[in-house]
């Protein structure tokens, strides 16, 4: 696992400082949206795009499960 690389799309409860500089060190780019209390920064057009379809896919996903199990 030491040469992995890439993108992880995520949730904003995801962001903490300590969590970002760990996998920025091992070449894994986390991208989630900003908080409130965060400072707005330029994030590439593709990253916008992926992370609005992460939470189109998480939502789909969900639905399914629930219609599944209950």
């Amino acid at each position: 696992m030491e040469n992995v690389q890439g993108k992880l799309y995520g949730d904003k409860g995801y962001i903490s400082q300590k969590l970002f500089k760990h996998l920025h060190e091992k070449g894994i780019n986390l991208v989630t949206n900003v908080r409130k209390n965060m400072k707005n920064r330029l994030m590439p057009l593709m990253d916008k795009i992926l992370l609005r379809k992460r939470s189109i896919l998480k939502q789909l996903i969900n639905d399914q499960l629930n219609k599944k199990y209950m």
